[in-house]
């Protein structure tokens, strides 16, 4: 098996490499053919005259343009003699024009001066442009998103999260989730940052959005792989977000307001008068509890005191420069989310629950920078995070089980069935029950030391330490019906979940990093790091290095490739987005070592022209040591057909014989290294990085071929998120001068599923009312055996899968100025063809037939939504 893999593997990247260099070489073909003539070059300042990168400039009669690098150069090739405007335009800066000359054959030289700017409505058509990577840059699988892409993406709910689901190799659970699969990784194995703040869980509403509001977020950067030394204790990827600084140029109070039916968003910032400081406040607030709630009452579905899911939070920064070269940055957040639900006396369904979820996060971080000299910083940030919630619930269910059909069960009908049963003297089923509480509690505060020495420009040297202090905790307390504890003692694959547990652990976390980057010729940049990280859970030490180079082979073309070793340390904050339960203070857990992936990336990009740029990647990451429940031999009860008999017979027991045991796996709480696995796939990507000259049409299009997999006790299970293909079409563009149009389209394959392998009469454990022992027995009721869903043991999990998942969303923008304030009003909708995507299916036993009947379950139907935002 091993061989076969590592063939398929070999044969996999040397076709992908040699694909993207046929690739490479075709569409570097016209760059090479282009026209001789002068060339116009020149340095963009800012009015401090620091250079500035990510600058569009541009001679827009000629559709000729660049972008200007961290040093602020550009450079203009095979421009013709004549007389030309030139144009450099940023996103905060107002536009500036220059007449140039240009003389045959001649270079000139040509400095630009950039002065801030309010952002204005109508500057949209930049919103979607990205930086082009430098070619010293060694970084591979580097996303970066304007903020306000999440702001003008259809489909995206003004969420950063669901903007990067549409990027190559990162794909979505479902349509309820912002959570983010990156290759092959689950979403507990992702580094997630907010101002050089880690963050356990930024997830809103039950994960439907995240907690940052793109009205305040002024960078985005998602590292799906081969990142450097800097970043530690996460398997897959890194996502690097900065907010932005209030604006000290519009005065001391501005703000903008955002609204729809769903959501309000008010930010307000300005200058402070000291220290040449600035301020921003943002808060946000959904109101589904507001809507939702009445529509609810006024259809009888809920009473009593009612309250819908709703967010809010409070965000502020405050930035001051006290001195020359020295920053102080003071961030804090504070959000809660609130649900509490209860069915009605007066419902229509038979069963009926009672839900009351609260969950707060605050966070608070101070960093001071200090740039010593020209070749030397050093940054330091000092944060406290805090995430906790508490749950407790109850009520009755199980209609659908009890009767066996997969339509719902009105109240009515169901006590009408009990009574008939209960006259006739024979059994009357019950509803089973459930009631209790769960809690958790996340804190981590820490220290970070950063230092950052530029030996020349060819070469520098980053270095830091970083010190935690953390405790998680969950607390657990059910209720569980003695039906549903007689289930789960005869099924020994169903996962453990405790009555009672409640316990946290302490520890302390420390990393040290260095990492060299130096540019060894003109083309070739080599950038090499080591880590070392301490894990006082698991009280172990590792060093790992970390390499990574990039090639320039043409003046439009980069080559890059990136190695290393990643380890991630477990902890109930990473058991939270895996969505599993693990006992971390047992004392196996010091016998765990830490989880362990190798990145092997290997990069193309070419600029077809100044706008349009051609991205492939092939990458293979290697697991090892993943952390699961362990599995033990337990005892599994089980009966079997009495051949030969009538199919009628078997509806009782009498076609049966007695309930007798094997051994078998038998699953626990207790976490063992048992599991290794891979992922492995090509990405390629075509995107629009400008808008020159008249060009209206902004986006991208994208496809990944991924394969992802788990190996456990000689088994190959499908990675629960082993979406095989991906296609992607987003894009945007002006209808007409005030009219926008953006549209996002997703075609994917479906994910492993396990598919039944028929049914099974259910056995319990019955106390014996002689004896005392517990005996196992085929359960029955009023119309006989009671059958259950056989899924097949570790050899059937994911081996089917779900239906393929396309959707399309579209959202048009317009812009009007009233009051002397700028406003836009948008429509976006969301699933426009109303295309029902399956996120599971459900089955169940036909009592009548003894037969499996499915019932998928769905994801969002068509879904439009109206919203307004004014910039006062």
């Amino acid at each position: 098996m091993a061989r076969t893999i590592a063939s398929f593997c070999k044969e996999f990247y040397i076709h992908s490499f040699v694909a993207v260099l046929v690739m490479g070489a075709c569409v570097s073909v016209p760059a090479k053919l282009q026209a001789q003539g002068s060339t116009v070059k020149g340095k963009v300042r800012d009015e401090n005259r620091t250079p500035v990168a990510g600058v569009v400039v541009q001679i827009r009669s000629l559709k000729k343009g660049d972008y200007t690098e961290k040093d602020g150069r550009f450079e203009l090739k095979n421009i013709p003699a004549g007389t030309y405007e030139l144009e450099a335009s940023l996103l905060g800066y107002k536009v500036e024009k220059k007449t140039i000359s240009v003389k045959s054959n001649e270079d000139l030289n040509v400095d630009l001066r950039l002065n801030p700017q309010a952002v204005t409505m109508q500057s949209v058509e930049v919103r979607a442009q990205r930086k082009k990577q430098e070619q010293t840059d060694t970084r591979t699988s580097v996303i970066t998103v304007d903020p306000q892409e999440a702001k003008v993406k259809a489909g995206a709910v003004e969420d950063v999260f669901r903007t990067l689901q549409t990027m190559p190799g990162v794909v979505a659970p479902n349509d309820f989730s912002s959570q983010l699969v990156i290759r092959g990784s689950g979403p507990d194995q992702n580094l997630i940052l907010m101002d050089n703040i880690e963050l356990f869980n930024p997830y809103r509403l039950y994960g439907f959005i995240s907690l940052f509001n793109p009205e305040t977020v002024n960078g985005i950067t998602l590292l799906t792989g081969g990142f450097g030394s800097r970043y530690s204790d996460r398997l897959s990827a890194v996502l690097d977000i900065t907010n932005r600084d209030g604006y000290r140029d519009r005065g001391y109070l501005t703000g903008k307001l955002n609204m729809s039916l769903t959501n309000a968003n008010l930010v307000l910032d300005g200058a402070i008068p000291f220290w040449n400081g600035s301020w921003v406040v943002s808060t946000r607030r959904t109101y589904y509890d507001l809507i939702a709630g009445p529509i609810a009452k006024s259809l009888g579905a809920v009473d009593g005191d009612v309250a819908f899911p709703n967010f809010r939070d409070l965000q502020m920064k405050v930035t001051l420069y006290p001195v020359t070269d020295h920053k102080i940055t003071l961030n804090a957040l504070t959000s809660r989310d609130n649900t509490m639900f209860s069915s009605g006396q007066n419902r229509d369904r038979a069963d009926s629950v009672s839900i009351t979820d609260n969950s707060y996060n605050d966070v608070f971080g101070m960093s001071w920078l200090w740039i010593a000299s020209k070749s030397y910083t050093m940054n330091t940030v000092i944060s406290t995070y805090t995430n906790t919630g508490a749950t407790s619930f109850g009520g009755l269910g199980g209609s659908q089980a009890v009767i066996g059909t997969n339509d719902p069960i009105k109240k009515n009908d169901f006590q009408r069935l009990q009574d008939s049963l209960r006259l006739a003297g024979l059994d009357v089923p019950q509803l089973y029950s459930i009631s209790g509480s769960t809690g958790y509690t996340f804190r981590k505060t820490s220290i970070r030391n950063e230092h950052s020495w530029h030996v020349d420009s060819t070469h520098t040297v980053d270095g830091g330490l970083l010190h935690d202090w953390i405790y998680t905790g969950v607390q657990v307390n059910i209720d569980f019906d003695p039906r549903l504890k007689a289930l789960q003692q005869v099924n020994p694959r169903i996962p453990r979940i405790p009555d009672n547990f409640e316990n946290g652990v302490s520890y302390i976390r420390s990393s040290a990093y260095l990492q060299d980057n130096i540019r060894v010729t003109d083309a070739l940049t080599v950038q090499a790091g080591v880590r070392a990280d301490f894990f006082a859970l698991i009280d172990k030490f590792t060093v790992v290095p970390r390499l990574s180079a990039s090639y320039a082979i043409s003046p439009a073309s980069t080559l890059r490739a990136a190695w290393g070793i990643y380890y991630q340390s477990p902890g109930y904050e990473k058991l939270f987005d895996a969505q599993i339960f693990l006992d971390l203070t047992s004392t196996a857990v010091q016998n765990l070592r830490p989880e362990r992936a190798t990145h092997y990336i290997l990069g193309y990009d070419h600029m077809l022209t100044d706008e349009w740029q051609f991205k492939a990647e092939v990458y293979y990451k290697g697991f090892n040591d993943l952390i699961l429940p362990e599995r033990r031999q337990g005892m599994i009860w089980s009966a079997q057909k009495i051949p030969g008999l009538a199919d009628s017979v078997y509806k009782t027991r009498a076609g049966w014989t007695l309930p007798a045991a094997s051994m078998g796996d038998s699953l626990t709480t207790t976490p063992v290294n048992s599991a290794t696995g891979e992922s492995y796939g090509l990405e390629v990507m075509l995107q629009k990085v400008a808008n020159i000259g008249e060009n209206k049409l902004y986006g991208w299009v994208s496809y990944s071929l991924a394969l992802a997999n788990r190996y456990q006790d000689g088994l190959t299970i499908p990675f629960n998120y082993d979406r095989r293909h991906n296609f992607n079409i987003v894009g945007g563009m002006k209808i007409s001068e005030n009219v926008d149009l953006s549209f996002t389209f997703v075609y994917g394959t479906g994910f492993p599923w396990t598919q039944p392998t028929g049914i099974k009469p259910r056995v319990i454990l019955v106390k014996d009312t002689v004896s005392g022992e517990m005996t196992p027995r085929i359960d029955t009721d009023w119309r006989g055996v009671i059958f259950d869903v056989e899924r097949g043991g570790l050899a059937n999990i994911n081996q089917g899968r779900l239906p393929d998942y396309h959707r399309l969303d579209i959202r048009f923008t317009t812009y009007a100025r009233w009051f002397d304030c700028k406003w836009s009003f948008y429509l976006d909708v969301i699933n426009v063809y109303n295309q029902r995507n399956v996120v599971a299916e459900q089955y169940r036993v036909d009592q009548e037939t003894l037969t499996l009947t499915k019932r998928p379950q769905y994801m969002l139907p068509i879904l439009p939504t109206l919203g307004f935002s004014v910039a006062l």
